[in-house]
């Protein structure tokens, strides 16, 4: 199971969060025997993976932290923009329902004009950059 930006999860217990509800299915000994109000009879989840994302660790509570195996991924830097530059191309051609082959890779003054406008960080920000450049290309391509 995966829990995306885990840090973003509501707080108030009112209704109950998602953390406290976390902790039954993380320990080995109470996830074994779940009770599912909804099928009303004790489920084992005991086998069940769970994998969680976050951009932050410090708003999570230390039970929570305890449970999970963190694996830290820095911030990309200008120096994998190289690196990252294909999957985000590959990315916006199937988002456009486009083959592949049909985006041809940026060129240097396309590739300078990314690199200009993305300093590193955020890769939705590269992808909105690298977004903004096909556009520009599109608007200037030669029509048939």
């Amino acid at each position: 199971m995966l829990v995306d930006e885990i840090e973003k999860a509501a707080t108030r217990s009112d209704n109950g969060r998602l953390w406290d509800v976390l902790l039954a299915f993380l320990e080995a000994e109470t996830s074994s025997r779940y009770p599912d109000p909804a099928l009303q009879t004790n489920l084992d989840l005991s086998q069940v993976s769970y994998v969680a994302t976050a951009n932050r660790l410090d708003p999570l509570p230390g039970p929570i932290r305890d449970r999970f195996r963190v694996v830290s991924f820095p911030k990309p830097t200008s120096k994998d923009l190289d690196a990252l530059l294909p999957a985000v191309l590959t990315d916006l051609a199937r988002e456009r329902g486009l083959d592949q082959s049909w985006v041809t890779p940026l060129d240097g003054i396309e590739h300078e004009a990314v690199a200009r406008n993305w300093a590193g960080g955020s890769v939705r920000r590269l992808r909105r950059v690298v977004e903004a450049v096909l556009r520009e290309r599109d608007i200037h391509a030669s029509r048939n």
